[in-house]
């Protein structure tokens, strides 16, 4: 069977070798396989090419020996890139997280994304940058900066992230998951929608007959 070594998307393993189990051509005539991580067994689909007529399930070690080049895949690589119209340095700050959790640092991408949050809420009211967290989370609220639901994931990523820093567990893979997508979710209702709001107030409306 054919080998393909890369990084899991499942357990983050980096470059892993992943063993061919099938492949077939779909019904465009494209050539697809499944592939198997050696480590957490999840199976990732490679579309590919090949000069040689060889396809995965045919050779015997790393495909590219037989001039298999893989292409798109299933499910595709995390961009890691922060939600449209975050500020950049909150930006920075959630892909640093992001590309924290791909290396597989756990306890350092929790860091990071309460640091995103601390980061984004004092942007949202910078009159409560000074006071802690989770008093500028019930304050913007309250002031209606932002919902009640935001404020429960805010908090949800303020009470991981202080666990990432000070529990003696080490971070698992789940909890970063968690992590990452509660502050993308908070990042895209809070600047990317009232962004997206703004720019659709702001283009005009042509007159409409209603006769």
């Amino acid at each position: 069977m054919g080998v393909a070594t890369r990084d899991c998307p499942y357990c983050k393993t980096k470059h892993v070798a992943f063993n061919s189990v099938a492949d077939w051509k779909t019904q465009s005539g494209k050539s697809r396989a499944l592939f198997r991580c050696g480590s957490c067994l999840e199976g990732v689909i490679w579309e590919y090419s090949t000069a040689s007529g060889q396809h995965p399930m045919g050779s015997n070690g790393e495909v590219r020996q037989f001039h298999i080049v893989l292409g798109e895949q299933w499910p595709k690589p995390e961009s890691g890139a922060a939600p449209q119209d975050t500020p950049a340095s909150v930006a920075s700050y959630f892909e640093q997280g992001t590309s924290s959790l791909e290396a597989g640092n756990f306890d350092s991408a929790g860091m990071m994304f309460r640091k995103t949050l601390e980061s984004a809420t004092r942007i949202l009211d910078t009159n409560l940058s000074k006071i802690p967290l989770v008093k500028r989370i019930e304050n913007l609220a309250a002031g209606g900066k932002i919902t009640a639901d935001l404020a429960q994931w805010a908090h949800e990523v303020r009470l991981g992230g202080n666990e990432a820093a000070h529990d003696e567990e080490p971070f698992s893979l789940e909890d970063c998951r968690d992590l990452c997508n509660f502050i993308e979710n908070f990042l895209r209702y809070a600047f990317t929608l009232p962004s997206a709001v703004k720019r659709r107030s702001a283009t005009p409306v042509e007159n409409v007959d209603e006769n």
